[in-house]
């Protein structure tokens, strides 16, 4: 092959090679989705849908809830509520590049009076749940907040705080999502 020969020749293979990783077909903007399964919902649990908001890198979604639980009962304890215990199922996923802490004693729940109650820490043991977790790079983590509020009061949203990303200087914006 002559020099004059091979210059449309690494055109062509180019060009070829080109094509082959744009297939046109669609399937680029069509990922696959994991297929998790379904978790029943507990007794009394509603299981509310599009319950979703973002505080920093974290995503949160409500994706379950209960209210006017009279008492909370473990494998080691037993307690009753001073009012009625409010339970929040959260999924969060960090959509960040790096570590997210989630605090548990930084989210709240906001009543129809517009009070915000933090999480209950007897219930929140009894039930072993997290006091603070790391969250790694695209994981993700569902888990129960627990709230002790007075039995009148009603659930209004729960306002979820993530941590702030690697370089800033405050606090993120919470996600407040909506109760039903």
């Amino acid at each position: 092959m002559r020099h004059r020969d091979i210059l449309p020749a690494a055109a062509v293979l180019a060009a070829a090679l080109a094509s082959a990783s744009c297939s046109g077909s669609g399937h680029a903007d069509k990922r696959p989705a994991y297929k998790i399964p379904a978790e029943t919902a507990r007794e009394g649990e509603s299981v509310p849908e599009g319950k979703t908001g973002r505080s920093a890198d974290m995503l949160f979604t409500v994706i379950g809830f209960r209210t006017a639980m009279t008492d909370v009962m473990g494998t080691h304890a037993a307690m009753d509520a001073k009012g009625a215990f409010t339970r929040v199922r959260v999924l969060a996923v960090n959509t960040g590049r790096d570590i997210q802490v989630f605090d548990t004693w930084k989210q709240r729940l906001v009543t129809t009076d517009g009070k915000a109650h933090s999480p209950d820490v007897n219930a929140t043991m009894i039930k072993r749940q997290p006091e603070r977790l790391s969250v790694g790079s695209s994981m993700r983590v569902e888990f129960d907040l627990w709230f002790d509020v007075p039995r009148a009061a009603k659930a209004k949203a729960v306002r979820l705080y993530g941590s702030p990303p690697v370089g800033a200087t405050t606090d993120p914006a919470p996600a407040e999502i909506a109760l039903p």
